[in-house]
C-alpha cells in the first residue's frame, strides 16, 4: 500500500521534468526561426565580390573608378574580385547570374541606370548587392546604396576656376541631370559665386543621358568656349572626351587665351595633362572595405556616404603653374567646409538643381 502512496506522485514528477526539459531545448530553435525584421543577419566570411559596369573598366572615368577601388580592397582583404565590364544599360539580369554562379558574395551594381533591376535580382536570388542612388531600395543584410556626397567638392573646384577664370565666364556641361551630376552642378555653382560673384556661368545639357555621347559634348562645349569660357567644368564619363578634345582644339587655335578643362571621378592627368586644370575625383575603396566588413559582421545594408570628409571625394592636386595662393584659397575652403563654417547644398534632383540655380543668378 505505502509503495503504491509513494509511485503515483513520483510518476508525476517526472513526467513533469521531461515536459520541462523538451520545453527549454525547444525554446531556442523557436528564437532562431523569428529573428525580427531588419535586425542584424547572421554574419559570412568574404571570399568573392563582383562589380559589373555599364562600360569599359578602363575608360578614365565612372566604371574604372569602380574596378581599380574595388580590386585595391581584393587585394588587401585577400579576396577574389570578378568584373564584368561593357554591360550596358539593358537587361543585365543574366550577366548578374553569371556572377552568382561564380560564387559572388556581393554585387556592386555600378550605375545609376541598374537602380531596379539589382534589387529585383537580389530578392529573388538571395545575392547581395550595392546600388547607387536607391536609398528606398536597402533590405537589412541584402541591399545596401551608396551615395556620393561630391557637391562640396565640386565647391572647391569652383573656387580654382572663379580665381583663375580670365573671360569671367565658366561652363558646366553634363551628359544628363542623374542626382550625382546634379549635386555637383549645385555645390560648383555655389562656390563660384562665393569666389567669383560676378563670373557668368552657362549650363549645358548634353541631351538625355548621353553619357557616352563625345561628338554631341564635343559640339557643346565648342558653343560654350565661343561664348566666351575659358573653363569648362565637365560630367559626361565618355562624353568627357569630346570637351577634351573641343578644348584641345581651342588651345592650339588660341595659344594665347588657355581654356581649361575639370574633370570628375577619374584621374586623366596622365593623358590630359595639357587641358586638365583638376577633378573632383572618386575614391570607393574607402566604403567597398565597409561593406565586405558590415557583411562579415552582419550588418549589411545601409547607406554607404563618400564624401570630402571621409576622403572619398577629394580634389586632384592642381598643376604646378597654379598660384600657391590659389590652392590656398581652397584649402581654406575645404577645412570650412569640414568645420561646417561653409554648409555646401545637398540638392538631387534636376527641379531643385535648376530653381538653385536660378536663384544664384544663373540663367
Amino acid at each position: 500500500m505505502s509503495k503504491r502512496h509513494k509511485s503515483k506522485p513520483f510518476r508525476h514528477l517526472v513526467a513533469i521534468a521531461v515536459l520541462i526539459a523538451l520545453a527549454l531545448s525547444a525554446a531556442p530553435v523557436v528564437a532562431q526561426d523569428s529573428t525580427p525584421e531588419g535586425s542584424p543577419g547572421a554574419g559570412e566570411e568574404v571570399e568573392t565580390v563582383a562589380i559589373i559596369t555599364p562600360a569599359s573598366r578602363t575608360n578614365l572615368g565612372w566604371d574604372q573608378q569602380g574596378v581599380d577601388g574595388l580590386e585595391a580592397v581584393g587585394e588587401k582583404l585577400g579576396i577574389e574580385v570578378l568584373v564584368q565590364e561593357n554591360a550596358g544599360y539593358g537587361d543585365i539580369t543574366p550577366a548578374l547570374k553569371d556572377l552568382k554562379d561564380e560564387g559572388a558574395q556581393l554585387i556592386i551594381c555600378h550605375a545609376s541606370g541598374y537602380q531596379t533591376v539589382c534589387p529585383d535580382f537580389a530578392q529573388t536570388d538571395g545575392v547581395k548587392v550595392a546600388v547607387i542612388e536607391n536609398e528606398s531600395a536597402i533590405t537589412p543584410n541584402l541591399i545596401s546604396d551608396i551615395e556620393t556626397q561630391a557637391q562640396e567638392v565640386a565647391y572647391l573646384a569652383a573656387v580654382a576656376a572663379g580665381k583663375l577664370t580670365k573671360t569671367g565666364t565658366v561652363a558646366v556641361i553634363v551628359s544628363g541631370e542623374p542626382p550625382t551630376w546634379n549635386y555637383m552642378t549645385v555645390g560648383f555653382a555655389e562656390g563660384l559665386k562665393a569666389s567669383n560673384p560676378d563670373a557668368k556661368l552657362i549650363y549645358s545639357v548634353i541631351g538625355e543621358a548621353a553619357y557616352d555621347d563625345a561628338a554631341g559634348a564635343k559640339r557643346v562645349t565648342e558653343q560654350a568656349l565661343a561664348n566666351g569660357a575659358d573653363i569648362v567644368f565637365g560630367m559626361g564619363d565618355g562624353a568627357s572626351f569630346g570637351m577634351i578634345e573641343a578644348i584641345r582644339e581651342h588651345n592650339e587655335a588660341n595659344p594665347d587665351n588657355k581654356a581649361w578643362f575639370i574633370d570628375v571621378i577619374g584621374d586623366k592627368s596622365e593623358d590630359y595633362s595639357d587641358v586638365l586644370l583638376t577633378s573632383v575625383l572618386f575614391d570607393y575603396s574607402g566604403i567597398y572595405e565597409e561593406m565586405i566588413a558590415d557583411i562579415e559582421a552582419g550588418t549589411f545594408g545601409r547607406v554607404y556616404t563618400m564624401d570630402v570628409k571621409n576622403a572619398g571625394v577629394r580634389l586632384l592636386d592642381l598643376p604646378d603653374e597654379v598660384s600657391q595662393e590659389v590652392k590656398d584659397a581652397i584649402a581654406t575652403a575645404q577645412q570650412d567646409i569640414v568645420d561646417g563654417k561653409i554648409e555646401v547644398s545637398a540638392i538631387g534632383d534636376a527641379e531643385g538643381m535648376k530653381a538653385k540655380l536660378q536663384e544664384l543668378g544663373y540663367t
